[in-house]
């Protein structure tokens, strides 16, 4: 049985989750699902997720971060995250994930599935997007030339409401955010941040247009180096290069299904964000 994560349940959800990721604590928990919390109800994008329940007793837990692309009418992306099922449970698993999946969206994501997750995706219609993540040290990235483009603030760019929108949740929400202006028109980048061994990385989380966001690494590094962030870390296939970067696995495969969301990297609104990872 299935039971929405809300006021009454959030505790469980606490301790289900701290169990089941022990090298984050409770308060990383309660936190982070406040965060959530919050932007759910502020855009009545109901609960944050589900407590699975065996005899009374919460068992499992998943993290369903929703939001909309578009306006308050656009198609609804659910970014799933932190599934965890107790050890002596773990068979019922699958039926959770299809309940989970009957659920109305227009797109479903998975960002960050352990090893024994990623094995499973494809079997329930899920398609990888990205293999990993390229790292790029910051201090050499940001030696290169401009090539012409030039790093705005929001409120200098010329971008639609959407994207404006989407830009103002994040900077409330702690992430970096900047526009790119090339000569091919203004590119609205979103940056969460986090701490990769010990050092301020910047994880590119939003861009409509990566080769652009490729062929002006000066000005973007510039701009997060001054924002306080050490590294960058883009989402990439395997076989992807940038010189002066290195490709890690440590960076989680990346799953969709459903409508493909247009931009071509789209992890908005997700644990990235609401949970700081």
């Amino acid at each position: 049985m299935l039971q929405p994560i809300g006021r009454d349940t959030m505790e469980e959800a606490h301790a289900l989750l701290a169990r089941g990721f022990p090298m984050r604590s409770r308060d990383f928990w309660k936190d982070g699902l406040q965060r959530q919390a919050d932007f759910h109800a502020a855009r009545d994008l109901g609960p944050i997720g589900q407590l699975m329940r065996v005899k009374g007793a919460p068992v499992g837990v998943i993290l369903t971060m929703r939001s909309r692309r578009g306006g308050d009418d656009g198609p609804t992306v659910t970014n799933l995250s932190s599934w965890y099922v107790d050890e002596r449970y773990r068979l019922l698993a699958p039926r959770m994930l299809q309940q989970v999946l009957a659920e109305p969206a227009d797109t479903f994501t998975d960002l960050t599935p352990s090893p024994p997750v990623t094995d499973m995706m494809e079997r329930y219609g899920f398609v990888r997007r990205h293999d990993g993540g390229i790292v790029l040290p910051l201090p050499a990235t940001a030696l290169r030339p401009g090539r012409g483009a030039a790093i705005l603030s929001v409120d200098a760019a010329d971008i639609g409401a959407d994207a404006r929108r989407l830009i103002q949740d994040h900077l409330s929400l702690g992430c970096l955010a900047c526009v790119l202006r090339t000569g091919d028109g203004d590119l609205p980048l979103v940056f969460s941040t986090a701490r990769r061994k010990g050092l301020p990385t910047a994880r590119l989380v939003f861009a409509t247009d990566v080769a652009a966001v490729r062929r002006n690494l000066g000005p973007v590094a510039r701009f997060l180096l001054r924002s306080g962030a050490i590294c960058l870390e883009m989402p990439a296939k395997g076989d992807d290069a940038i010189p002066g970067g290195w490709f890690s696995r440590r960076a989680r495969p990346t799953f969709v299904r459903g409508e493909a969301v247009t931009a071509e990297i789209d992890h908005a609104y997700s644990e990235f964000v609401f949970l700081r990872i």
